[in-house]
This record gives C-alpha cells, sequence and structure tokens, in this order.
C-alpha cells in the first residue's frame, strides 16, 4: 500500500491491524520524546528574561539635558521661595514708622477740613494708594491702610478710635504706632504719607497717574 493511500479492502484491514496494535502499545497516548524535548526548550526560551533596551547616546544625552535642567528649575524655586520670604507682607519686627515718598508724586485732595475736624478719621483711595487721614490738634495725619504683617486692609472703628486689622487681632492708631497685637512677632508701625491742609482740603501726596 503507497504511503498515504488505501487502495482496496485488504489495505484497509492492514491499517485497521496498525491502529489496534498502536492502541494496545503501552503509553502510545502519551506524546512523543521529541515533542517532550522541544516544548521544554520552547518554555525556557519564553521564561528567561529579557534583555535590557539598548539606549542610544542620543537618549542618554536628552535625559542628562532633562535631569540638569530638573536642577535649575528646583533651584530657581528655592531662590524665589527666599525672596518671597524676604517680600513685603512677612512679619517683621517692629520698628520706627517710615514715610511712603513716592519717586514721582502728586499732591491729591482726599477730603475736607472740616471732615477730619476735631481729630476725625476719613478714609481715602488716590494714586494706587488706600489710607486714613485723621484730624490733629497741630494740622493733619495721613497713614497707609494696609496692616504691616499680611497687607490686610485695616477697618476704621470710630467707637474705639483706632483701625483694626480683619485678619488677626491686631490695631494700630489713626497715627500708625501700634497698640496691640496677638501675634509671635509684633508687626511695624504704619507708613505715613505726606499730608497738608490747603484751601479747605486735606492733600496727600501719592504716586503720580498716568
Amino acid at each position: 500500500m503507497p504511503e498515504g493511500r488505501i487502495e482496496g479492502p485488504e489495505d484497509a484491514e492492514a491499517l485497521r491491524a496498525a491502529i489496534e496494535l498502536r492502541a494496545g502499545t503501552p503509553a502510545a497516548d502519551l506524546p512523543s520524546e521529541e515533542f517532550v524535548s522541544g516544548l521544554r526548550a520552547r518554555l525556557a526560551r519564553e521564561a528567561a528574561p529579557a534583555p535590557p533596551p539598548r539606549v542610544s547616546r542620543r537618549s542618554l544625552l536628552a535625559t542628562a539635558g532633562a535631569v540638569a535642567a530638573g536642577a535649575v528649575a528646583a533651584g530657581a524655586a528655592g531662590a524665589a521661595i527666599d525672596r518671597a520670604a524676604l517680600a513685603p507682607g512677612t512679619p517683621r519686627p517692629s520698628r520706627a514708622a517710615g514715610v511712603i515718598e513716592p519717586a514721582d508724586g502728586e499732591w491729591a485732595a482726599v477730603t475736607t477740613d472740616a471732615a477730619v475736624a476735631g481729630g476725625a478719621t476719613q478714609r481715602f483711595e488716590a494714586g494706587g494708594v488706600i489710607g486714613y487721614v485723621s484730624g490733629t490738634g497741630t494740622g493733619v495725619v495721613a497713614v497707609s491702610a494696609a496692616c504691616t504683617h499680611q497687607g490686610c486692609i485695616l477697618v476704621h472703628n470710630a467707637a474705639a478710635g483706632r483701625l483694626d486689622c480683619p485678619c488677626h487681632r491686631t490695631a494700630f492708631g489713626t497715627d500708625g504706632r501700634l497698640l496691640f497685637s496677638q501675634l509671635a512677632s509684633e508687626p511695624a508701625p504704619l507708613p505715613h504719607l505726606e499730608a497738608r491742609s490747603r484751601d479747605g482740603n486735606v492733600e496727600v501726596l501719592v504716586p503720580r497717574t498716568v
């Protein structure tokens, strides 16, 4: 019988006999040794760790550049934080009140003499400055309305005759001096602005508006 062809009853009978003989052989249903060896080799290859990817010189240089840029950014951020710690509005120990002297200033009428007579206080806004002006026995005095701790705008407490900070328990006199504070470090007195009485009006020297 040619291989792969069945030409007659005798060939069919011979094939059935071969199949029965094969089935009767012990372990005939088990895979061949060649199949087992090939399977073991394939599993070993799949279980082996993959080799590390090759890194090109260009990628290595790009990574190094990114790390260096990150270090520079971190340094810049640290410097910005240091500058922020020194910026206006951070707590500072008490010191004598200064005077705001604009480099290019102009006199602006902010209220009248009658409005501050008898020591009264008036809030004003002029030239980008918010402040309070008060009458005194000898003239007028003007101070910044920004608390020297964190820059909160002070509120005039007419009943107590003082300027209260809405952000923490701190109060200033209408002349700018610190009255009391519960902060760990006392804020500085309020800066003064140059003020004068002229032709029945109270004028304050503020930055010139464009």
